[in-house]
């Protein structure tokens, strides 16, 4: 018998065996699981998915929005929710599946003048105001109102 057909046999011989392992496991699992559709374990996982994604709806519903704002930040605000309007809108965020929301407004740079250039969406007039300040604006997109699936940041162009 030559070397190549001993490893053939070698190989069939340990093929076997792991197939028979593999079939006995199965007829084991098939056996305990007869009388029972959800194990302990699976149970488990099933609550801890749900109770994370009822938290991922109270983080995304509830705690992301900006609030407690300044005079100055509310107008940045207006600002940054203008031009996501304009720069962002889509098929998504049209039929409503996608909004965003701005999390966070921070000055960028308290030296330079920031220039903010919009139509103010109550009287449709074209607004424009200098800030003391340069601010910035970090804007999530979230899919079906709780995913979040976009970040970006919105600043405000510098007087010149």
């Amino acid at each position: 018998m030559s070397e190549k057909q001993t490893r053939n046999k070698f190989r069939d011989a340990m093929g076997d065996y792991y197939k028979t392992n593999r079939q006995i496991s199965q007829d084991q699992d098939a056996g305990q699981r007869k009388g029972q559709s959800v194990t302990g374990r699976e149970k488990a996982m099933i609550i801890v998915l749900a109770v994370l994604v009822l938290i991922l709806i109270v983080k995304s519903v509830f705690l992301d929005e900006v609030k407690n704002l300044s005079g100055e930040e509310e107008q940045f605000k207006q600002f940054v929710e203008y031009s996501i309007e304009e720069e962002h809108s889509g098929a998504l965020a049209d039929m409503g599946l996608m909004i965003y929301r701005i999390y966070d407004i921070y000055k960028a740079d308290e030296d330079q003048k920031g220039v903010l250039r919009y139509v103010d969406p109550a009287t449709g007039e074209k607004v424009e105001v200098v800030q003391d300040g340069r601010y910035t604006a970090r804007v999530r997109g979230y899919l079906l109102w709780i995913l979040p699936v976009q970040h970006f940041s919105v600043t405000a162009k510098i007087e010149e």
